[in-house]
């Protein structure tokens, strides 16, 4: 069977100057994100939107990123990713600033549809072309480093837009964010962009032509992701509101701390992978994550808080990249884009499900044991990677 790598030459270097502008771009793109995910529910509160209703802000989200992945995976595949890309950034760029025209909900809903749509069409391309510029024999740490600096945002950015809110105003926030995405957009134009695969796009439509969106190889790996992503998507919604019913101040340093936590594991987790396959980091990880949950069940202080950001952000960031490589190391050079399209559509949907079905049960149940009930799907996962090599590649 014929395969295509785009850039397969043993001597290919990781650290390229196109992968350092992809990192950057991308990170760019995740600190917009992470100003905007632990704010956006005081957001809703000044339009006039109930408790209840934060959740199906960030779920639509979600929703629109999980349908635009696989199309844009497949257009990726088959038209290149430099037109991709830019198109991408620059629907991000115009829905970012029209959050300062929002007075009311159900406009924010319909942008939040759209801007879903972009998020899910650039964070798709970013990853796709990270692997295509990572030498293939060091895919686990080239995706771990790559992580890394979405971290960036993920430390940093909670705390600036919290800070950013309370000191100032929503407007303030969103001009700083939509200037970094206009930054990421000017970077983007600056990397040149490996060639899509060599095998003809019919051939690759005749091939893949009872999976045209799942390529083979990546259900499991990004069903896992799915069920890791539930607890995200419902600790990122609420654990705000969270801490300010439990009278917790500063909530903005658990998610510095969170990505710190992150940063460790990954330079740790990425080698790992490497040498002795996913699963070690699959069950530390799943481990550290279940212990951070039960503590925010029980939390009654910022010392409780930060302890379980240490913890889920290890676990996490060992979990993620761990899977993430096992996806795209088994299927096939010319399906990468699809893979990737996939494995995030399976991540923001776990987020999406996670921060719907958590506002359902601190509505009925309380956020007791919406924290604990997190912990059940990743005791699925731990059993699944119990399983002998469970994520083995299938090429």
């Amino acid at each position: 069977m014929m395969r295509t790598s785009l850039l397969s030459a043993p001597s290919q270097p990781l650290w390229s100057r196109n992968f350092i502008f992809v990192c950057i771009a991308n990170a760019l793109v995740f600190f917009t994100f992470q100003l905007l995910l632990p704010t956006l529910p005081l957001f809703v509160r000044q339009v006039g939107g109930r408790e209840d209703l934060v959740g199906l802000i960030i779920g639509i989200f979600t929703l629109a990123a999980v349908i635009s992945r696989p199309w844009i995976g497949g257009w990726l595949d088959l038209r290149g990713r430099r037109q991709t890309y830019l198109v991408g950034l620059f629907l991000f760029l115009l829905t970012t600033i029209s959050y300062l025209g929002i007075t009311s909900l159900w406009p924010l809903l319909l942008l939040r549809v759209v801007h879903g749509f972009a998020w899910g069409a650039v964070t798709t391309t970013a990853g796709t072309v990270a692997t295509d510029l990572i030498p293939p024999h060091r895919q686990g740490e080239g995706m771990s480093y790559y992580g890394l600096f979405t971290m960036i945002g993920v430390a940093f950015g909670p705390v600036i837009g919290l800070w950013v809110i309370e000191e100032y105003t929503f407007t303030l926030l969103f001009i700083f964010a939509t200037s970094l995405i206009i930054l990421a957009w000017f970077i983007a134009q600056k990397i040149d962009y490996p060639p899509v695969s060599s095998i003809p796009a019919t051939h690759i439509l005749e091939k893949n032509n009872h999976q045209p969106f799942i390529p083979k190889g990546t259900a499991l790996p990004s069903f896992m992701a799915l069920c890791t992503t539930l607890t995200l998507g419902a600790i990122s919604t609420y654990l705000p509101l969270f801490a300010a019913d439990r009278g917790i101040t500063s909530i903005g340093l658990f998610f510095t701390v969170y990505a710190f936590a992150m940063v460790l594991s990954r330079l740790w987790a990425g080698k790992s992978f490497d040498q002795k396959g996913p699963r070690p980091a699959l069950l530390l990880g799943l481990s550290m994550m279940i212990l951070a949950l039960i503590l925010l069940a029980f939390l009654q202080n910022l010392a409780g808080l930060l302890l379980a950001a240490i913890l889920y952000g290890f676990g996490f960031g060992s979990v993620h990249p761990s899977l993430q490589a096992s996806t795209i190391q088994r299927v096939l050079a010319h399906s990468k884009g699809r893979a990737n399209g996939v494995f995030f559509a399976a991540f923001d949907l776990g987020i999406g499900i996670g921060s719907t079905i958590a506002g359902f049960l601190v509505a009925t149940l309380g956020y007791f044991s919406m924290f604990l009930l997190c912990i059940a799907p990743l005791i699925l996962i731990f059993i699944l990677a119990m399983q002998k090599d469970p994520l083995q590649s299938t090429e």
